[in-house]
């Protein structure tokens, strides 16, 4: 019988689980292009933002545009 801490365990990754695959989902159309997709900072080979706040205000402006109808961003380099 599972304890209170196994519960807790499941949830959580239950929720990080839907978490990644909605973020996967999300950014199914941006691909690492060497500059950071919000603020177009160079040198980042390989990952789509320089840093968690660049990622953060992008998926909220990204979040904005898709509640009110507007075109996607998209940063081409």
């Amino acid at each position: 019988m599972a304890d209170e801490a196994d519960l807790a365990f499941d949830s959580e990754q239950r929720h990080l689980s839907q978490a990644l695959a909605e973020q996967r989902k999300r950014s199914a159309g941006l691909q690492p292009t060497g500059y950071c997709h919000y603020c177009d900072e160079e040198g980042i080979e390989g990952r789509l933002f320089c840093n968690t706040d660049c990622a953060a205000d992008w998926e909220y402006e990204d979040g904005l545009r898709r509640r009110l109808g507007l075109a996607p961003n998209s940063t081409v380099h």
